[in-house]
């Protein structure tokens, strides 16, 4: 009984010991807790918040480097503790702040910080290579900083170290001699880029300023490419066909497709090359890869006159010329352009071409007249006709009429061979051709006098015709008279000015051969023979 008894009173006594432990912790937070280092542990909710809050309130995070110190209070990154869920979760300190005020008060240190780096140059003087090494320079890693200081504010921990990262592109001695090397393989080489009609040269001073170590920088040929693209992308261009009356076309544009380089395919084909010519002795060529966009309306739906597509295409240059010649050119091109040749006729340039005089427009400018060089309205006629005459030899049709120059007129061999001109002088010497193709063909000029480029388009029905043409042969060559001078009351006394060039005499000829498949529709020697021709001075007398 006694037992039982001393049973009972024990287990009496553990229940109000335990009831007694429950009623003290009851509303307390148990023992060996802390928070950023802070012990609360045994503490009730709001005096272990007011702990924390008079240790953490108002905290100044210091950053180090070397010998400088910078201060971030609060209010320069808009931080906000919560104490009371920091010691719900009894954890770190839960905070907030502003991302873009923290990015900009690192921003503003780094400033202090920061040193670029000088990186290598290679570069090209009077074909001599001078490579410097660079220097190296240091930034602040911001990302990692960031992240240091919200760990900071966790912890409690306000002391950090800023991150600095070296940079180093100052190259050692054998990057330099090796750098040194491949400018010297690079030197005097060039990379011809092509697309269509037109072509861009990276010269070797570029090429060899695009050198570092590990091959080429990739921004600057990405920054060259991206540069070339703006001038070649387009969108396409729907066709557009509208006359004015009976054998006119007031209104045309060809369709164009729409072109876009490929700007990725481009770098890499040329990084390739880059290589290539640093062990080859000869220059390389890149063609500029491209995708196309159809226009969503072409000439065939425009038109029923048989017009779908470019047959043939004749280009001059017309440099040297004197400011009325070149207005003449644009003169006698503009009455070309538009002009529907019917199927079978045959096209005749004076006839198109109309009175060439003062009364219609022309200013005078230098004609051969006679077996010299003259004033006359429409000096530079001939210019328009010449590029006729390569449109049709490119478009493979009968010439019924052709008569040379008498003289090697310079303008024709900017841009080709000489005996590729056609002369004309109304009424007598005509140039004329004939539209055999069986449907219609236009005539479309552009005139560019910046460029001083003509260009004669004619547009048509293929018919599955190919042209061949050799190179020009020259022989009997005779060389030019002394030099003339002449009075021009237009200049100023003592002005001088060379109107024509000196030309030596010789006989041409080229073969022309227009084919569709086994059958020859035309064949045909075009023979020019040119007399010699003196130098011509316009001397002021005004």
């Amino acid at each position: 009984m006694i037992i039982k008894k001393t049973i009972f009173i024990t287990a009496v006594i553990s229940v109000v010991v335990w009831l007694g432990i429950k009623i003290y912790f009851y509303d307390r937070i148990p023992p060996k807790v802390s928070v950023a280092g802070v012990d609360i542990g045994l503490l009730r909710t709001a005096p272990a918040i007011e702990k924390l809050r008079s240790k953490f309130e108002d905290p100044q995070i210091r950053l180090h480097w070397g010998t400088s110190e910078w201060i971030i209070v609060p209010s320069d990154i808009a931080l906000r503790y919560d104490f009371a869920e920091s010691v719900n979760q009894k954890n770190g300190l839960i905070f907030s702040l502003s991302d873009n005020q923290l990015a900009g008060k690192i921003a503003s240190v780094s400033a202090n910080i920061n040193i670029p780096a000088a990186d290598p140059e290679i570069t090209v003087v009077a074909n001599t290579i001078n490579v410097t090494s660079g220097e190296n320079g240091q930034i602040v890693d911001e990302r990692l900083l960031a992240e240091k200081i919200k760990s900071a504010l966790t912890m409690g921990k306000y002391d950090i170290d800023i991150p600095v990262k070296l940079l180093t592109p100052k190259l050692t001695t054998d990057q330099m001699n090796v750098l040194m090397a491949r400018a010297t393989n690079l030197l005097n080489k060039i990379v011809v880029i092509r697309f269509e009609n037109q072509n861009w040269n990276i010269t070797s001073e570029q090429l060899i300023s695009w050198l570092d170590p590990t091959g080429y920088k990739s921004a600057s040929v990405q920054a060259w490419v991206e540069e070339l693209a703006t001038t070649i992308n387009r969108i396409p261009q729907n066709a557009f066909f509208r006359f004015e009356g009976e054998g006119k076309v007031e209104e045309f544009r060809p369709p164009k497709p729409g072109i876009k380089v490929i700007n990725d395919e481009l770098i890499k084909t040329l990084l390739v090359e880059f290589g290539k010519l640093e062990e080859s002795a000869q220059n390389v060529e890149v063609v500029v890869p491209t995708s196309n966009t159809q226009p969503a309306i072409t000439l065939a739906d425009v038109n029923k006159l048989g017009i779908k597509e470019l047959v043939g295409r004749g280009t001059s240059d017309f440099s040297g010329s004197i400011p009325n010649r070149i207005f003449n050119v644009g003169l006698a091109a503009g009455a070309m352009n538009g002009i529907l040749v019917a199927p079978d006729e045959v096209f005749s340039f004076v006839k198109y071409i109309g009175d060439i005089s003062a009364s219609t427009g022309y200013k005078p400018a230098y004609v051969i007249k006679e077996g010299r060089t003259v004033l006359g309205d429409g000096g530079g006629v001939c210019q328009v006709s010449t590029t006729l005459f390569r449109a049709v030899l490119d478009a493979g049709l009968p010439i019924v009429e052709r008569t040379a120059h008498a003289y090697r007129v310079h303008y024709y061999e900017n841009d080709k061979q000489p005996g590729f001109d056609a002369t004309v002088f109304s009424p007598t010497v005509d140039f004329k051709f004939k539209n055999d193709t069986g449907n219609y063909l236009l005539i479309q000029t552009i005139f560019d006098a910046e460029k001083n480029s003509l260009i004669f388009e004619l547009y048509g029905t293929r018919d599955g015709r190919v042209v061949s043409l050799s190179k020009a042969r020259v022989w009997d060559v005779s060389p030019p008279p002394p030099d003339l001078y002449q009075d021009d009351p237009t200049l100023n006394k003592g002005v001088v000015r060379q109107i024509d060039w000196s030309a030596w005499g010789a006989k041409s000829a080229f073969d022309w051969k227009v084919t569709r498949g086994t059958e020859v529709l035309q064949e045909r020697t075009f023979y020019s023979n040119y007399r010699p021709w003196q130098a011509v001075y316009l001397r002021g007398t005004k």
